[in-house]
């Protein structure tokens, strides 16, 4: 039904291209009046509907007129005579907005309605004017538009003139539509923001993919899982599992990059089950994913390097859950948390040595037996 309806009003449009081309020889003044009051129904037609939808759009969410826009808008209304009403009508605006647009020129101020920039320059606004005339009225000359203009009080010569009309027209550039600035997302507390990401540890012959998620406020890792191939969606769903279970709860944000993995349906499902809001970092720009960036760093230079990258993939796994949850989080001291570990802010306690004593020798201990992993601490000597 719809495509007969379809095909019936291209019928018409071929039907008239027909009758005009038939009798354009003979009676060309009908056929320009024909083409003229088809032009007018075609506009009217748009016009409507791009009211009705415009009408559809609440008041608040519209999309703002330009300065010079309302300017143009006053001047239609003052040319054709239209009304407060139909002019707000016509242009889908509020009878008070056009109410206050005239009351800014009525009052000479420029913060609702002004001129094309540059504003405050006489030359443009009697070039404007200048331009409307010889529109109008297409047979007056140069010198009786510079007339009119010395009786509007605008001092302006017809040489000026001519120079106005020469110059080619530049309407005002329309604003381009702002993008939504987004603030950028700082911790302010345990648990508020964490950090999901993926890197590559290993050398030519070897290597692994390593997962983490930290947390954007204390820096503690949560998670840490190691995985042979490239990781899926159910990998990171089960690090967001591990991470949820680690810390009792979960966070309001989840921070990652655009990785598949992490835009998958699977993984913000997973998110949306347990009320936390994604947030992708900004292509191109650093700063978005810094701290787990950071941590990354760290883990490489200080752990996941050597030959026991050669070992079994479980006790690879094993040494660097040792780092993150035995060494990085509890001994650790990070200069951007005042030298407290990520356990020490996570948990709002100080593990801090209060007294020095009097006869004290080093003591060293090491993680999971692990010399990269050294705990340090003064104990009293006898």
């Amino acid at each position: 039904m719809l495509r007969a309806l379809l095909a019936a009003a291209r019928a018409i449009g071929h039907a008239h291209d027909r009758w005009r081309a038939q009798t354009a020889a003979r009676r060309p003044m009908l056929v320009e009046l024909a083409v003229l009051h088809e032009r007018l129904d075609r506009s009217r037609a748009e016009n409507d509907l791009l009211r009705a939808r415009l009408r559809r759009v609440p008041p608040r969410r519209r999309p703002h007129y330009l300065r010079s826009e309302r300017l143009q808008i006053l001047w239609h209304a003052q040319r054709y005579g239209l009304s407060v009403v139909a002019t707000a009508r016509t242009f889908v605006v509020s009878v008070a907005t056009v109410l206050s647009w005239r009351n800014d020129v009525a009052t000479e101020a420029d913060h609702l309605v002004r001129a094309k920039s540059p504003i405050n320059k006489l030359p443009d606004l009697d070039a404007e004017i200048a331009r409307r005339l010889k529109c109008e009225w297409p047979r007056w000359g140069t010198r009786r538009i510079a007339g009119v203009l010395a009786r509007l009080g605008l001092k302006v010569s017809r040489t000026s003139v001519q120079a106005f009309l020469r110059r080619p027209y530049r309407p005002a550039k329309a604003a381009r539509a702002a993008r939504p600035v987004r603030r950028p997302l700082i911790a302010k507390r345990p648990g508020h923001l964490w950090f999901i990401d993926f890197t590559r540890v290993g050398g030519l012959f070897r290597s692994f993919i390593v997962g983490a998620v930290i947390d954007g406020f204390s820096r503690k890792v949560l998670a840490l899982r190691v995985t042979a191939h490239e990781p899926s969606a159910a990998f990171a769903v089960r690090l967001l599992r591990e991470a949820v279970a680690q810390n009792g709860a979960a966070p309001e944000w989840m921070i990652t990059d655009h990785g598949r993995q992490f835009t998958s349906t699977s993984f913000r499902r997973a998110l949306r089950a347990r009320g936390i809001r994604p947030r992708l970092g900004a292509i191109g720009k650093t700063g978005s994913l810094a701290l787990i960036e950071r941590f990354w760093k760290s883990f490489k230079v200080e752990h996941a390097r050597g030959l026991f990258l050669y070992r079994p993939r479980a006790a690879i796994e094993q040494r660097m859950r040792s780092y993150a949850f035995g060494w990085f989080n509890v001994h650790r001291p990070h200069q951007g948390l005042d030298q407290r570990t990520p356990d020490e802010v996570h948990l709002s306690r100080s593990t801090r040595a209060t007294s020095v004593p009097l006869r004290a020798v080093l003591a060293v201990h090491h993680v999971d037996g692990d010399r990269e992993l050294p705990v340090l601490m003064l104990r009293s000597a006898a």
